[in-house]
């Protein structure tokens, strides 16, 4: 796939495309429209997380998005024009892929890409840390577009999504939907997001927030991605 799914990718055949000029807003803050084709440019407004939005040209453009040092989500730039704005999307603010809204928290947001149930499995097993045995139970559950691991470590568990057929963008932003975390403010309730602190080998790592001691977005050994999340109360 090339940056927000303009190109098909092989093996890409579950996801849930429209048409080839329909995209999704999955910024969870909104994606930012240019009045050009540039970063630079004039910020004309943010598009709803969830909007559906029809390309009428794509350019080209070797501009990313920087998160932090060792990560920058790349993309090319989006023409929409409708009745109500007219503008520029960077594409690694959008999805091919049509999202589940869910509201979470008053009119707070987020898009869901987990899809139905398929299976449900799990595993209990005795492992040996320090010499003495300790019980970890592992659940397994199977839906349409991601695996969720839940793995009870007794003082601490760990939840693992592993994602089937996305990109780094879209993965990223999936991060504060698992575990969603609330500001609640005088001037309105957001949604955080975990913050960047460095790339190491195949992960990207992030602060954590709360309970959750860490959270990363790794690449395993077949190119796919996940979000794994320690918390330890």
């Amino acid at each position: 796939m090339n940056s927000a799914g303009l190109k098909t990718t092989t093996g890409n055949s579950s996801k849930e495309i429209s048409d080839k000029n329909s995209f999704f807003v999955i910024n969870i803050f909104g994606a930012k429209l240019y009045e050009k084709p540039s970063l630079g440019s004039k910020l004309i407004t943010r598009i709803t997380v969830g909007e559906r939005i029809v390309a009428e040209k794509i350019v080209e453009t070797k501009q990313s998005i920087h998160i932090g040092e060792g990560l920058q989500l790349q993309g090319d730039f989006i023409k929409v024009k409708n009745q109500f704005y007219s503008g520029f999307i960077h594409s690694s603010d959008l999805t091919t892929f049509r999202p589940q809204l869910e509201s979470i928290y008053d009119d707070i947001m987020i898009p869901n890409f987990k899809g139905k149930i398929i299976h449900k499995t799990t595993d209990k097993r005795i492992e040996k840390f320090n010499n003495k045995p300790f019980e970890i139970i592992e659940d397994i559950t199977i839906y349409n577009h991601i695996i969720h691991t839940y793995t009870d470590f007794n003082d601490c568990f760990e939840n693992t999504y592993l994602y089937k057929y996305m990109t780094l963008h879209e993965v990223y932003h999936q991060l504060p939907v698992h575990d969603p975390k609330i500001d609640i403010t005088l001037k309105g309730n957001f949604i955080l997001m975990p913050e960047f602190i460095e790339k190491k080998d195949n992960k990207y790592i992030f602060k954590g927030i709360g309970i959750t001691r860490s959270i990363a977005i790794i690449e395993n050994q077949d190119g796919l991605l996940l979000i794994a999340l320690l918390d330890c109360p």
